[in-house]
C-alpha cells in the first residue's frame, strides 16, 4: 500500500511533511520551531513564548487585525503555542483556503514588525499570564516539578518564564531570534487534509524564499535530580506530580513505557483510578502521562518523561503515596495480570484509530515524527509495533527504569507536617 505521507526538504531547510486524506474537507496546517523554552538560558528565560505572542502583533503586510479576521473571515481558527521544546503555530480551515492558511503562516514567521512599541505592550500581558499561573495549583506544580526534577538544565525554567527574566528581555532578543529562524533554525510545514504534496512543495518554495538557510535543531542540555520537594502556597488541596526522566530511550523501550503508562494510570480503569479514586475515594482524579520529546540532548539521545499526577486533601496525602508506592511495587512484582497486556494495546491502537478521523491530530503527530524522529511513520506500522511488544520485555523494562531512574515527588500544598519519599 503506498504511502499517505510524504517529506520533502527544501534547500533552505524548510520541510514540508503531508498527510494526504482524500476524504477531508478541511485542512490542518502547523508551523513547526523545534526550539523552545528548554533552548534557554536563565537570562533569557521567556524568549520563545515572548516571541510566538509578538509575531502576532503585526507584519510586514498584515496588522494584528488583519492576521485574525483573514483567517476568521473564513471560518479557520488560528492559534499557537510554546512548549520546552518547540514552537508551533497552527491554523484549521476548509480545504480551498488551504493557500491562504500557508501564506499567512509564513508572513508570521519570514516577516514579523516586532517593533518596540509592540515589544512593550505585550510584555505587560504576559507579566499578568505569568501572575495569573501563580494562581493556578495544576500550573504552578508543574512548574515545580520540572524546576526541581531538571535542576541545573534549561529544562527547569517555566516556558513563559519568571517575572524577572521576562522584565528583563530587550526587543533585540527577539529581533535575534527571528534572525536565528531565518538563517540557521529548520522550519518544518506539516499539512493534514486532502492535499496535493507537489502544489505544497512549489508553494513552499515561494514564500520562504527569504529564508536563507539552516544547520541542525539546537539540542537540549540534561540532567535529572532526585528528591521530595514542597512549596507551600494557599491552595486548597496538596497538588502532586511524581516522575523521573530516562535519556537514550530506543523505540522498543518507548512503547514499553506507553503500554505500562496505559496500565498503571492511564485512564479511569487504570489501576490507580480504580485503586485510590474508586475504592478509597481519596482523590478526584489522578492519572500518569507518558512525554517522548521532540529535541535530543546534548549528547543526540532522545529521552522522555514519565509523571503521576493527583490532588488531594492535605492529611490524606501520605496514605495516597503509600497505596501509589504499594502499586508499583507490585506490579514490578508480579508484571501484567491475565489479559491485561492485550487489553492496553487493543486501547492504545483504538486511541490511534479514534485520532485519526481528526485532522488537526494527524497534522500533530505527523510533525512530532518528522522533527522526532526524521521521518513519518504509517499508523500501520505503529499498530505492528504495540502487538509485537511482550510482556516480559516490558516488565523488566518498567523495572528498570523505576529502579535506576532519578524520582522526584514535588507537591504545591498548604503548610503540612508530613514526611514522603520519592522513590519506589
Amino acid at each position: 500500500m503506498n504511502s499517505s505521507k510524504i517529506v520533502s526538504v527544501l534547500q533552505n531547510g524548510v520541510s514540508i511533511a503531508s498527510d494526504f486524506i482524500p476524504h477531508a474537507s478541511s485542512v490542518s496546517v502547523g508551523l513547526w520551531l523545534p526550539i523552545g523554552s528548554a533552548s534557554e538560558n536563565l537570562k533569557s528565560s521567556g524568549l520563545s513564548h515572548f516571541y510566538e505572542h509578538l509575531v502576532f502583533k503585526g507584519t510586514k503586510n498584515r496588522s494584528a487585525f488583519q492576521i485574525a479576521k483573514e483567517i476568521e473571515d473564513l471560518g479557520g481558527n488560528l492559534n499557537a503555542y510554546t512548549s520546552r521544546d518547540a514552537t508551533c503555530f497552527y491554523i484549521h480551515i476548509a480545504k480551498e483556503h488551504l493557500q491562504t492558511a500557508i501564506c499567512v503562516l509564513a508572513d508570521l514567521a519570514m516577516e514579523p514588525k516586532l517593533t518596540a512599541f509592540d515589544f512593550d505592550k505585550e510584555k505587560n500581558v504576559i507579566l499578568e499570564e505569568i501572575s495569573a499561573a501563580e494562581d493556578n495549583p495544576e500550573e504552578l506544580s508543574d512548574d515545580f516539578f520540572h524546576k526541581v526534577h531538571f535542576n541545573g538544565s534549561p529544562l527547569a525554567f517555566p516556558i513563559a518564564g519568571s517575572l524577572q527574566s521576562v522584565k528583563n528581555l530587550k526587543i533585540a532578543k527577539i529581533r535575534e531570534r527571528q534572525k536565528f529562524i531565518l538563517e540557521k533554525l529548520p522550519i518544518l510545514m506539516s499539512i493534514a487534509g486532502a492535499v496535493n504534496h507537489s502544489e505544497l512543495v512549489e508553494t513552499c518554495e515561494r514564500i520562504f524564499s527569504k529564508k536563507t538557510g539552516a544547520g541542525g535543531p539546537p539540542s537540549i542540555a540534561y540532567c535529572a535530580n532526585s528528591g521530595t520537594a514542597i512549596l507551600r502556597k494557599q491552595v486548597q488541596q496538596a497538588n502532586v506530580l511524581w516522575g523521573a526522566s530516562r535519556e537514550g530511550l530506543i523505540a522498543k523501550e518507548v512503547r514499553a513505557l506507553q503500554i505500562f503508562n496505559h496500565i498503571f494510570g492511564g485512564g479511569f480503569s487504570s489501576r490507580l483510578f480504580q485503586i485510590i479514586r474508586e475504592k478509597h475515594g481519596l482523590v478526584y482524579s489522578i492519572n500518569s502521562s507518558f512525554g517522548n520529546f521532540i529535541q535530543k540532548t546534548i549528547d543526540k539521545k532522545n529521552f522522555a518523561l514519565f509523571q503521576i499526577s493527583f490532588a488531594t486533601e492535605p492529611q490524606n496525602l501520605e496514605q495516597v503515596a503509600d497505596l501509589i508506592r504499594k502499586e508499583m511495587k507490585n506490579f514490578l512484582k508480579t508484571g501484567f495480570s491475565k489479559n491485561e497486556l492485550e487489553r492496553a494495546k487493543q486501547g492504545i491502537i483504538g486511541t490511534y484509530k479514534l485520532s485519526r478521523d481528526s485532522i488537526s491530530n494527524r497534522q500533530n503527530r505527523l510533525a512530532r515524527q518528522v522533527l522526532r524522529y526524521g521521518h513519518a511513520i504509517e499508523a500501520t506500522k505503529t499498530e505492528e509495533q504495540i502487538n509485537k511488544m511482550e510482556a516480559d520485555f516490558i516488565e523488566a523494562f518498567v523495572r528498570e527504569f523505576v529502579e535506576d531512574s532519578k524520582w522526584t515527588l514535588a507537591v504545591v500544598a498548604p503548610k503540612v507536617q508530613t514526611k514522603l519519599d520519592c522513590s519506589f
